[in-house]
C-alpha cells in the first residue's frame, strides 16, 4: 500500500511539475497593418498597450486594446530594423546613417553612436545594462560593447564564422537576469550565450526543423528574466527553454493550438505581456503569458 501511495504522490508531482513548465499564450489583441506598412519593432508596456515601429513609413504608433491612441511620424525613422525602449529613451537602429541612436520619449534625436573597424555599423538589436549599450552588427557578424557616456566602442566580439564567439548574421539579443548576453544567428541557426566581458557560455539550438532546432532563429525575449523565447522567421512558431538551455516547448494558446506567424521578426516582453512582430504578415500580436512560475 506504501508504495502505491508512493507511485500515486510522485506521478501527481511529475504531472504538477510539468504543467508548471508549460507556458501558454492568450491573445489580447492583434494589430493588423495596411497597405506597405513594413513593422519592424514593437515596445510592449505593463499594461498591455504596445507601440508599434513601422519602417516603411517612419512611424510609431502606441495600441491600447487594439486601438490606436497617438501617432509619431518622423523622417529619419524611415527603413531602420529596431526600436527599442530603456527608461525614458529609446535605442534605434538607424541603417540609412548606419548609426544607433538616443531617442527622447518624444522620439528625438540627441545622440548616436557609431561602429567600429572596417565595414559599415549595421545595428539590429541593442540592450542596455551597466552604463553600456551591447549592440548585435549584423552584417559584420560580431557584437559591440559601447560606453553611454564617452560613446566608445569598448570591446567587440565575433567575425564570420561558427565557432565559439563568432557569429553568422546576429540579428537579435536579449539579457538575462544574471547579466548574461543572447544573441540569435539568423544564418548560424543558434542563440549564442555570451557573457558581458564577451566570454563564451553556451549555444542554445541547432539547424533542423525538429524541437530544439531552428531553420531562421529571429527574435528572441526572455519571460522572468530567465525562460528564452526563440521566434523562428521561417517556420513561423516560437520554441521556449529553461534556463540551462534545454529544449521546454512550442508556445500554444490555451486551447493547444500551435502559435503560427508568416514571418517573426523582432519579440518584446514586458511582465506577462508578450508582443511578436510578424513583418510578412504586416501585423503584431499582444499575447498574455500564463504557467510559467
Amino acid at each position: 500500500m506504501k508504495i502505491k501511495i508512493f507511485a500515486v504522490f510522485l506521478l501527481f508531482n511529475i504531472a504538477v511539475i510539468s504543467d508548471a513548465a508549460t507556458v501558454t499564450a492568450s491573445l489580447l489583441y492583434k494589430v493588423q497593418l495596411r497597405g506597405n506598412a513594413a513593422p519592424a519593432d514593437a515596445v510592449v508596456e505593463s499594461d498591455s498597450s504596445t507601440g508599434i515601429y513601422d519602417a516603411f513609413t517612419g512611424s510609431y504608433t502606441v495600441y491600447r486594446n487594439g486601438k490606436a491612441v497617438r501617432s509619431t511620424q518622423k523622417g529619419f525613422l524611415k527603413g531602420g530594423t529596431c526600436l527599442v525602449k530603456s527608461g525614458n529613451y529609446f535605442l534605434f537602429c538607424n541603417n540609412t546613417d548606419n548609426t544607433l541612436d538616443m531617442l527622447t520619449g518624444g522620439l528625438d534625436k540627441f545622440s548616436s553612436f557609431g561602429g567600429a573597424g572596417k565595414g559599415k555599423y549595421d545595428p539590429t538589436d541593442a540592450v542596455v545594462s551597466g552604463g553600456y549599450v551591447y549592440s548585435a552588427d549584423n552584417d559584420n557578424h560580431r557584437i559591440l560593447k559601447t560606453h553611454m557616456g564617452t560613446k566608445a566602442v569598448e570591446a567587440t566580439v565575433g567575425g564570420y564564422g561558427q565557432e565559439k564567439l563568432q557569429f553568422w548574421y546576429p540579428f537579435a539579443m536579449a539579457i538575462d537576469k544574471k547579466g548574461v548576453l543572447y544573441v540569435s544567428e539568423a544564418l548560424g541557426t543558434r542563440v549564442q550565450k555570451v557573457t558581458k566581458d564577451f566570454k563564451f557560455y553556451e549555444f542554445i539550438g541547432q539547424w533542423g526543423i525538429d524541437k530544439g532546432q531552428f531553420y531562421r532563429p529571429t527574435g528572441i525575449a526572455l519571460l522572468n528574466g530567465e525562460i528564452l523565447f526563440v521566434g523562428d522567421g521561417f517556420t513561423g512558431v516560437i520554441q521556449y527553454f529553461d534556463p540551462d538551455g534545454k529544449y521546454m516547448g512550442v508556445l500554444k494558446d490555451k486551447s493547444g493550438k500551435k502559435l503560427k506567424f508568416e514571418s517573426i521578426t523582432h519579440m518584446r516582453i514586458n511582465g506577462r505581456y508578450l508582443a511578436v512582430v510578424d513583418g510578412f504578415g504586416r501585423s503584431v500580436s499582444v499575447y498574455e503569458l500564463r504557467g510559467a512560475k
